[in-house]
């Protein structure tokens, strides 16, 4: 329904009203900055001119005074930075400080309430709300209602009404563009119109087009963990963010970024979602990887393989001699029955751990090996292995204490006695280091008692591998215990850690102990959830046993066919029933309508998500006669697609070997970058990029650089090109030399070029 020029009117001149007061807020808000900041140099000024230097001599008063200037200080710093955050908002309010519109009558009431929607809340001094905040609750309306009956609810229980009106805007630089009434919150044909944009170097706010199966994500506090399964393109990344600054707002007075973290694929991806929660008027929460993670708590005393160099090795080594062993690693490594040995192997550390001898010296039993079986296995037996051993060593230490205190001054004694000339502080250094000296060896066997040596630990769980997988192998199963004993003893002699080794391990040192607490944590977010074992899964836990978790993903783009998920059922058991709910989010937003049936033929099953109804061109097919012709085309492609305004490329190639060579290419011919490590910067424009570190990033057009059958040549690679395949929003061009893959043939390719 057209909107009639009086509407227009009342709109204009009631934009006009929230610009005003949304300017004379931020002059106000301006004026206080400068008056925190000449309050600041005069704080400063009057610590260095009326206090001077500190020093202990001055006397009580002075540091009484300094510290009461210091947290004056400290206020005033964390004033200014609540200030210039409301002047970004003000700012930002300016710009577009709306873009819905709700008209409700609550129950009982006549007046209808006119609710504007926008990213920060726009209060006046008689508090009117001009605009609500997108996350209050009445906004949940906004999302949730078609025009008819609604409720939503507030702190004072459920208010139920009507919405008589939904009002959507678009506006710019403080002017209307376009605005429309609708029943539901926004329907494709305005969908088409927003995400048919181009997209630039960081993702953006959803804010304006949330739907209402990503609404339920975002706002859902009922349960503490939530598994969201999506297609690629549903918005899976955008929702977690928009769910982190939901309960930022919501929770403001308990919950600081700080609290929050979000564990995503890589760095690049990293800095890709980096720009959304500013733009959102909130400060970034904690952003990780789990190798970055891995690494930290793993140390520095091996050479650790890196998830990117354990996807080349997958990727490349196949005609290599030992490939099929380190697959067979890997997959042992990764599966649930390992899980079961590792969980055995720490039940008989904790009760069989410790081999105890009596301690003597000189004659005197100090400790003797039952009262420190005693200790360790019943006193102590509460505490994970690493904190028991430390805290037998102490008990140790104290019982040594006074019998060495008292060797020393015996011996002292002895030596200034013999020599009178040896002051008493001479003979008590010299007999300190004698008894020291003489007591090395029991330090030694304290030291060899509470060892805990995490590789030699990992290592003994390998040397006894047959007993501790007693039962939980199938005679049949044509796992080859032996082999993989074998290779992990190797590797491990020669201090390399493979990646598949890395979460073991880190399981291991956080099941006996020996991680760090993580209780300030109070909401994790895990990104591209089906490329995590279920191990990595169990590690989650024991890190953040007391955190909401919200754990996003689509099993049909698992890069690494050997190190994932493979079912959510694997990990359901983990989380408690009743605190955790999954959620399908069943509709992709990204792609065009071509691209999107494409790749969901490319998944070679039946499927059962939807896509938005947004049509360009078919996704071409183009052989080529070598590699080199296809780096010519992508030179022209690189050209067309910049003078036609798309701002992003990529060129996704199988490997970092092929991303290299393809740069060097043309490195010197066009305007390029490449992406060749998982901690490289995101950058726009056109980007050389592998297909395992493509995951998560959308371009407005995919170029796929070579799906020949000697590159995409198995069944274990097909989501990993599909994966870079549903990266396209708008264009999708697959190239290939010789035969084209297997995993290609099969699908329906409506509009092909064969060059070769």
């Amino acid at each position: 329904m057209s909107i009639s020029e009086e509407e227009w009117r009342f709109e204009n001149e009631r934009l006009q009203k929230v610009l005003k007061e949304a300017r004379r807020q931020l002059e106000e808000n301006r004026a206080l900055k400068e008056r925190l900041k000449r309050d600041g140099i005069e704080t400063q000024k009057e610590m260095w001119q009326d206090i001077g230097s500190v020093a202990k001599d001055n006397g009580l008063d002075q540091l009484v005074d300094f510290m009461q200037l210091i947290d004056t200080m400290k206020i005033q710093k964390s004033s200014h930075e609540f200030i210039k955050r409301q002047e970004d908002k003000f700012e930002k309010i300016l710009l577009s400080p709306y873009f819905g519109r709700m008209d409700f009558i609550e129950d009982g009431e006549e007046n209808v309430e006119m609710c504007y929607i926008g990213i920060s809340n726009l209060i006046t001094d008689d508090y009117e709300f001009l605009v609500y905040d997108w996350r209050a609750p009445i906004s949940s309306m906004y999302y949730e209602c078609e025009i008819g009956d609604a409720s939503y609810e507030s702190p004072e229980g459920i208010i139920r009404g009507k919405l008589t009106l939904k009002r959507h805007y678009k506006i710019h630089n403080g002017k209307i563009e376009y605005m429309f009434d609708s029943s539901l919150k926004i329907d494709d044909e305005i969908l088409q119109a927003l995400l048919g944009k181009s997209t630039d170097s960081k993702m953006k706010t959803i804010v304006t087009t949330i739907q209402r199966e990503q609404n339920k994500v975002i706002r859902n506090e009922e349960y503490r963990n939530l598994i969201v399964q999506g297609p690629a393109g549903s918005g899976k990344t955008s929702v977690a963010l928009h769910r982190v600054a939901y309960l930022l707002y919501k929770h403001r007075d308990t919950i600081k970024p700080e609290n929050i973290v979000i564990f995503s694929p890589n760095d690049v991806f990293n800095d890709y979602i980096s720009n959304v929660l500013p733009e959102l008027g909130e400060e970034n929460m904690l952003q990780t990887t789990f190798r970055q993670y891995m690494n930290k708590a793993l140390g520095n005393d091996f050479r650790k393989e890196s998830y990117s160099e354990m996807m080349e090795y997958i990727l490349e080594a196949k005609n290599k001699q030992a490939y099929r062993r380190r697959i067979n690693n890997i997959k042992f490594k990764s599966s649930v029955t390992f899980i079961h040995i590792l969980k055995r192997y720490v039940f008989h550390l904790e009760k069989e751990y410790g081999r105890f001898k009596d301690l003597v010296i000189k004659g005197q039993l100090i400790a003797s090996s039952d009262d420190m079986k005693e200790l360790f296995f019943k006193d102590y037996a509460h505490l994970p292995l690493k904190r028991r051993l430390q805290k037998l060593k102490n008990r140790i230490l104290f019982l040594i204490e006074p019998y060495e205190k008292k060797l020393i001054e015996n011996l002292a004694k002895e030596m200034h006695e013999s020599d009178s000339s040896m002051n008493q502080a001479e003979s008590m250094k010299r007999s300190t280091a004698l008894v020291k000296d003489e007591m090395k060896e029991i330090y030694d066997e304290i030291d060899k008692m509470t060892a805990f040596d995490l590789i030699e630990i990992y290592k003994n769980l390998f040397e006894n591998l047959e007993f501790f997988s007693a039962g939980l192998i199938d005679h049949g199963s044509d796992i080859k215990l032996n082999e993989i004993k074998k290779y992990t003893l190797e590797n491990l002699q020669a201090k390399v850690l493979y990646y598949e080794d890395q979460p073991p391990l880190l399981y291991l040192k956080g099941a006996l102990g020996d991680l760090p607490e993580t209780s300030d944590i109070k909401y994790v977010i895990i990104d591209e959830a089906q490329d995590y074992t279920p191990l990595q899964y169990e590690i989650f836990h024991q890190l953040f046993k007391s955190a909401n978790i919200t754990i996003l993903g689509d099993l049909n783009q698992s890069i690494n066919p050997y190190m994932n998920v493979g079912d959510y059922e694997n990990i359901v058991h983990i989380f408690a029933k009743e605190d955790t709910c999954r959620i399908d989010l069943t509709k992709s937003y990204r792609s065009t309508m071509e691209i999107a049936q494409f790749t969901s033929r490319l998944l070679n099953k039946n499927i059962t998500h939807e896509w938005i109804e947004r049509s360009g061109d078919q996704p071409k097919v183009i052989g080529f006669f070598d590699a080199e012709e296809i780096r010519k085309r992508l030179i022209q492609d690189i050209e067309d697609y910049k003078e036609r305004g798309y701002k992003s490329i990529g060129i996704i190639t199988r490997t970092v070997k092929e991303a290299k060579e393809v740069y060097e290419f043309l490195k010197d011919k066009a305007d390029v970058h490449v992406i060749q490590k998982d901690d490289d910067e995101y950058i726009s424009g056109a980007v050389i990029i592998p297909s395992y570190l493509a995951k998560g990033l959308e371009f407005d057009v995919v170029l796929i650089y070579n799906a020949g059958n000697e590159n995409y040549n198995c069944e274990e690679e097909r989501l990993l090109l599909y994966t870079a395949c549903t990266r396209a929003l708008h264009v999708l061009h697959i190239y290939y030399t010789g035969k084209l893959t297997p995993l290609l043939r099969e699908v329906e390719i409506q509009e092909a070029e064969f060059l070769s």
